[in-house]
């Protein structure tokens, strides 16, 4: 009864965190996600998930630190650049965002239909997003040279 309730628990924590993504960027409402989910279900083992529940939220918080980091780089050194050196750097960042997604589905499809796939995509967005940071990092101290 007890891994039942945990298990809906879950559930719905995964389903309120997605209401709040779509509500958050499609609806401009603010965002509930993070505590909300951290709230209702318990704090999985990201050291050792030990659950397909627990690997794709591991993988949602390990991909948001990453893009919230990504995001801070961006701006620094955005606002370091001339006009010309931000399209371009606009460009290159929207070409590889297409890029990740696209690497990552690809990375995902080995486990298509499966309860991995998830998890998969959701590492491999966090990994490739990290390795984007590095590069912007490199970026951010040739701008301040």
């Amino acid at each position: 009864m007890k891994i039942h309730r945990t298990l809906w628990l879950r559930i719905g924590a995964i389903a309120l965190f997605l209401t709040s993504l779509f509500s958050t960027a499609v609806l401009g409402l603010p965002s509930i996600a993070s505590n909300s989910v951290m709230q209702l279900a318990q704090a999985p083992n990201c050291k050792s998930p030990q659950t397909t529940v627990d690997m794709n939220l591991c993988a949602t918080q390990e991909f948001q630190a990453a893009d919230r980091k990504l995001n801070q780089v961006y701006q620094q050194l955005k606002s370091l650049l001339n006009s010309k050196q931000q399209q371009r750097l606009t460009a290159a960042q929207r070409t590889w965002i297409k890029f990740r997604d696209e690497s990552c589905s690809y990375e995902a499809g080995r486990f298509e239909g499966g309860t991995l796939a998830g998890s998969t995509y959701g590492y491999c967005r966090a990994r490739i997003t990290q390795e984007r940071v590095k590069d912007l990092e490199r970026y951010l101290q040739e701008a301040k040279s």
